[in-house]
């Protein structure tokens, strides 16, 4: 049988049990991609030997740590970077002192490599800013530095895992020094240009085809210098932040691609790539997890002398791991950089530590103190699903809508009259068109009103995401049987409720 439709059925089966692995341990409360793993541990030469790694595999698994990675860029490190001396050095306490301690375990193991040891030692924002959530400090003053001395480690640590990727080649530091100096200073021009493709180019889905090839290009490009396509991913999604940040469909999609495709098989091949589970490779893998725990946490209680805050929360939240380290251990052993064993046991270390570090958590603080959120479903009526009522009304000035639109970032209102029904929308392109001097004394009665869409309270929510993309409507009115608005529905924000 010929590996194209042998591959078929190996992803299947991948596919399905990496989300019922996900499911089981989402139920038991426990991090939910480490189910993914043990099943491609199970699956592959670790256990049973019936997935066996091809080329078609292969390049699955390559394409989705690129795309794994740019969401990490977009979305982990989105807010930017405030550099803050004490958490600076907090980021550099937190690597110094676990490189030592696992370089040293690594070394008399016989097992050294920088490709290994910096991946064991850093810490992972991804899995950390769930741990916030749980902690209910995301947006606390601890929260936020923990996050940020996270995210500094985690750059730091790509970088480092960089350079001795392409071994110090001269040639290779240069290329990336440029590669990545193109992408942050044409950050503004590559935005840009997106934006003047989404304006003239109308065939169907030409913003998110243009975010794909922007992604494979400069990753073709950055392997032509040396450089690891997957880290580019990260950088440019890093770069690309805001843009995606106006534009969450376009995330709702790249979520969908990623997160229900290339996630569940990325996570299975962790485990596909593992050698035969043996007794030798267990007590490593206990050995390491051991000192990357141990040094992980210590580093966190000292850097916590800075802050003068919870010791404990401050050295779980930097010992959380299982995202982008994962990500760098396998490209290193698709690149041969690494052996299958010493890419086992690190692997597996790390997979343990991302278990074991909120449970921890949970034994010392209790139960998540957030609910989870409700699920919506594309199904539901569009009146039990969003609710806003900000509109412009026919005796406002334009200063008044003027000011709902800034505050709320819209580029419409609809405009109701005094019997609270829409009979229409007004623009932004429409008001600054009139000369500000006007902007006091001209009310929205004033102003020639576009058609505005409207729906029934009890249509589907799918009906109304089809009408956005059929009619490129700004904003949607939804009206009860009389008539009368229920809800104004901007696709932006019906987005955001769904992702």
């Amino acid at each position: 049988m010929s590996i194209s439709v042998i591959s078929l059925l190996y992803i299947g089966i991948m596919l399905i049990l990496a989300k019922l692995a996900e499911e089981a341990l989402g139920r038991l409360n426990l991090v939910r991609f480490i189910g993914p793993i043990f099943v491609g541990i199970i699956l592959g030469q670790g256990v049973l030997d019936i997935v066996k790694i091809n080329v078609i595999i292969s390049f699955i698994t390559s394409l989705g740590i690129v795309f794994l990675l740019f969401l990490a860029g977009a979305e982990e490190l989105g807010e930017g970077i405030k550099l803050n001396l004490k958490d600076l050095i907090s980021a550099d306490i937190e690597l110094v002192i676990p490189i030592v301690a696992i370089g040293f375990t690594l070394y008399y193991l016989h097992e050294f490599s920088p490709l290994i040891l910096i991946p064991l030692a850093m810490t992972s924002v991804g899995p950390l800013t769930r741990l916030l959530i749980d902690l209910n400090i995301v947006k606390e003053k601890i929260g936020i530095s923990i996050f940020y001395q996270s995210m500094i480690n985690e750059i730091i640590s790509v970088i480092i895992f960089a350079l001795f990727y392409s071994n110090f080649r001269t040639s290779s530091i240069v290329g990336i020094a440029i590669l990545v100096v193109m992408i942050f200073a044409l950050g503004k021009s590559i935005a840009r240009t997106l934006e003047l493709i989404e304006k003239y180019i109308k065939v169907r889905e030409i913003e998110f085809a243009s975010i794909i090839s922007l992604i494979l290009i400069v990753g073709f490009i950055a392997e032509l210098y040396d450089f690891n396509s997957a880290i580019t991913a990260l950088f440019l999604g890093f770069l690309l932040r805001d843009y995606l940040k106006d534009r969450p469909q376009i995330l709702e999609r790249l979520h969908g691609f990623t997160y229900g495709f290339f996630e569940p098989l990325f996570f299975v091949s962790i485990g596909l790539y593992f050698v035969r589970i043996s007794l030798n490779l267990l007590i490593i893998s206990g050995i390491i997890l051991a000192v990357v725990l141990g040094s992980k946490i210590a580093s966190g209680f000292v850097s916590s002398n800075f802050y003068g805050w919870d010791r404990i929360i401050n050295s779980l939240g930097t010992s959380v791991k299982g995202g982008v380290d994962v990500s760098l251990l396998i490209t290193a052993v698709t690149a041969g950089l690494i052996s299958p064993f010493a890419y086992s046991f690190s692997s597996l270390a790390i997979a343990l530590s991302s278990l074991i570090v909120p449970l921890i958590f949970r034994f010392r603080y209790g139960k998540p103190k957030t609910q989870r959120k409700e699920k919506i479903y594309y199904t539901q009526e569009i009146g039990k699903v969003v609710s806003n009522m900000i509109v412009a009304k026919e005796d406002e000035t334009l200063r008044e809508v003027i000011s709902k639109m800034s505050a709320n970032g819209y580029r419409a209102l609809v405009v109701v009259d005094e019997d609270n029904r829409p009979i229409g929308y007004i623009s932004v392109t429409q008001i600054i068109e009139i000369d500000p001097s006007e902007y006091e004394t001209l009310k929205v009665r004033d102003l020639d009103k576009y058609d505005v869409d409207i729906m029934d309270e009890k249509s589907k929510v799918i009906d109304v995401i089809r009408n956005f993309r059929e009619t490129e409507a700004p904003v949607i009115a939804v009206v009860d049987k009389d008539d009368r608005l229920v809800t104004v529905v901007y696709e932006r924000e019906l987005l955001r409720i769904l992702i």
